[in-house]
C-alpha cells in the first residue's frame, strides 16, 4: 500500500501508511497542526484508511507541537467518509502534556462503532497493545 504524506508549508504534518509487518495503519502527526488543514486532508487519505484488511490503527500525536489537537475527530470524519468499517482497535498516543486534556477527546464515535480505544503516553506502549489486539482476532 502506498504511503501518504500530507504537508503544510513544506513541512510534513501527517504521514499515513500501512505497516504490513504489523498489519495496522499508522497516522503520525508532526509539528504544528492546523485543524482546518487536518480535516481537509481526509480525502487524500481515504485509500489508505479503506483497506479492507485494516482492523488496527495507531494514531501517533507524540510529535505534535500545538497546545491541543484532537486527531480522533479527524479519524471519525475520515472513517465516516468511507464504506469501510472503523478499526476494531485504536491506539492513540497523546501529545506531550496531552494527558491533562483526555476529557476533551471525542470518543463517542469509537464507542458507537464498537471500536476499542486506548490512550498511551508512548508509541512503544501503543504498539505492544495493538500486538495484543491481534491475538483477539
Amino acid at each position: 500500500m502506498p504511503q501518504l504524506s500530507l504537508t503544510s508549508a513544506e513541512q510534513p504534518y501527517c504521514q499515513v501508511d500501512y505497516d504490513s509487518r504489523n498489519r495496522w495503519v499508522r497516522a503520525t502527526w508532526r509539528g504544528f497542526i492546523n485543524p482546518q488543514h487536518a480535516l481537509q486532508s481526509i480525502v487524500s487519505s481515504l485509500n489508505t484508511l479503506s483497506t479492507p484488511a485494516v482492523t488496527l490503527f495507531l494514531n501517533d500525536n507524540s510529535q505534535v507541537l500545538n497546545p491541543w489537537f484532537d486527531s480522533l475527530t479527524w479519524l471519525r470524519y475520515a472513517w465516516d467518509s468511507t464504506d469501510t468499517p472503523p478499526p476494531t482497535c485504536v491506539a492513540h498516543v497523546m501529545q506531550p502534556g496531552g494527558d491533562a486534556n483526555v476529557g476533551d477527546l471525542d470518543t463517542t464515535w469509537t464507542r458507537s462503532a464498537g471500536t476499542e480505544l486506548q490512550l498511551f503516553e508512548s508509541v512503544d506502549e501503543a504498539e505492544d497493545w495493538l500486538r495484543g489486539c491481534h491475538q483477539k482476532e
